[in-house]
């Protein structure tokens, strides 16, 4: 994956060094603008608390699904301060010479001119406990007698099932691809049993852990069933689990976050690895479309 060193658009992953960006965020309306791709289910965490919250404030953009090394725009996906071709662009503005990978989520500070944050985990917390005097739709997220519980469940999420899904979609070698892939289904069994007596994950409300699981979940059937070869059981085989995403997904603020077309294109295009043609497979319409 190709990345900035330096400030120039390289292709090669291996750096010196790696600039982080802290993430500083006021909550103040109209100051800032989230870049995401539609088809990213790390920015997905944060589109999600903005449209839930009804964070109208913070204005939302989606860079093109034909494009991902470097995510970029089109005339469909322009951007919308700037008109820059690519996002990378966005973190040369904020440092000229900025050495990293280019990702999405980017919250820009139009006041400060510069990136507020780029780490989904993060950017998505703050958005979740510090913006609700701003929100239309004012929602306890991330309760604090449930603070510490729901950053746990994040991060079990985050390496249990957002990324773990990755290292099965990436496995080259047959023993590697059946332990992960194992593995993945029998975390997925486990929240299964998780909410074989709850709603959502804490129970009968909705919590910031929930805007984390339902990205991986949304995309398993259009996706990753087939391009990352997790076709040992069909999600609807978990019937817990499924019908939590079913429930997440007829809430009409979480429903206007998800793109199946886009998405499912942006992965069979965009993932070369894993698609060389780069043909993108006609996909039938879902049951819960």
């Amino acid at each position: 994956m190709s990345v900035l060193k330096n400030g120039v658009w390289v292709a090669d992953d291996k750096l010196d060094n790696i600039d982080t960006i802290p993430t500083q965020i006021t909550p103040e309306n109209g100051r800032y603008h989230l870049y995401i791709s539609l088809a990213c289910p790390y920015a997905h965490r944060a589109n999600l608390v903005v449209k839930y919250l009804g964070l109208t404030g913070i204005s939302v953009s989606s860079v093109s699904p034909y494009k991902f090394d470097p995510w970029a725009f089109d005339e469909n996906f322009p951007d919308p301060l700037f008109g820059v071709q690519n996002l990378y662009d966005i973190y040369l503005k904020h440092q000229a010479d900025f050495s990293g990978r280019a990702t999405v989520p980017v919250l820009w500070d139009k006041q400060a001119q510069q990136i507020a944050s780029n780490t989904s985990f993060d950017l998505a917390l703050d958005l979740a406990e510090n913006w609700n005097a701003l929100a239309t739709n004012k929602y306890e997220l991330v309760p604090l007698d449930k603070r510490v519980e729901i950053i746990e469940l994040n991060q079990w999420i985050s390496d249990h099932i957002n990324g773990k899904i990755y290292r099965v979609g990436y496995a080259t070698e047959q023993a590697n691809y059946d332990k992960l892939v194992a593995e993945l289904f029998n975390d997925f069994a486990e929240l299964d049993s998780r909410l074989a007596n709850n709603r959502y994950l804490f129970g009968e409300e909705i919590r910031l852990s929930d805007f984390f699981l339902f990205p991986t979940l949304i995309r398993f059937e259009a996706v990753y069933s087939t391009l990352f070869k997790c076709s040992a059981k069909p999600l609807s085989d978990f019937s817990n689990l499924y019908r939590y995403m079913l429930d997440l997904y007829r809430i009409e603020s979480i429903r206007e976050t998800v793109d199946v077309a886009y998405t499912h294109t942006n992965y069979f295009y965009s993932f070369p690895q894993l698609n060389p043609s780069r043909v993108v497979p006609k996909l039938a319409k879902l049951e819960w479309q």
